[in-house]
């Protein structure tokens, strides 16, 4: 909350604007506004949202660390729910053009080698089912009902090593 707190109160000033103008302009009401930017309140994705628009800022930018590296953002809860549930920003990676999302299906003994892609790229892999061998240069990971961010700007290799199928996403993002 801390971050949330300081981002927008910092975007809102650079931006010129009042905590007036700015429920005006988002649509959050001014007494919301003035909690969050105290950090006495617990604001949901969707409000952040609107702030956002307003700010010209992503849920990214408003919920990290300011001194962090801006590349990938990982694991900042978004959202916590009344009976134990949680929304968790897992990454946000600067897209410059577009995402391409993939859904993949790994037989056993299936392997893709990609191609590094140009600089600034990164892939967001979901694994749904089975257990995915990502290949980076030297190191292999197992990722097993999980997600992983990478920069690949080297060549890499996605295979299945089990005798169950995979099913997994990638995305692209550059």
């Amino acid at each position: 909350m801390a971050f949330v707190a300081n981002n927008v109160r910092e975007r809102r000033l650079a931006a010129g604007l009042s905590q007036k103008a700015l429920a005006a302009r988002s649509g959050v009401s001014q007494r919301m506004i003035g909690a969050i930017e105290a950090g006495t309140s617990s604001v949901s994705t969707a409000t952040l949202d609107r702030i956002g628009i307003a700010l010209d800022a992503t849920l990214a930018e408003l919920v990290t660390d300011p001194s962090a590296p801006r590349s990938v953002v990982v694991d900042r809860l978004g959202w916590t729910g009344a009976h134990g549930g949680s929304g968790i920003l897992r990454w946000s990676v600067n897209a410059v053009r577009e995402v391409d999302a993939w859904a993949w299906q790994l037989q056993p003994g299936d392997r893709y080698q990609a191609a590094a892609d140009p600089a600034g790229w990164h892939v967001m892999l979901f694994v749904l089912q089975g257990r995915l061998t990502l290949e980076l240069d030297d190191v292999e990971i197992e990722i097993e009902a999980d997600a992983r961010v990478f920069e690949s700007a080297t060549t890499h290799a996605y295979s299945n090593r089990t005798d169950s199928p995979v099913r997994f996403y990638r995305c692209t993002v550059w």
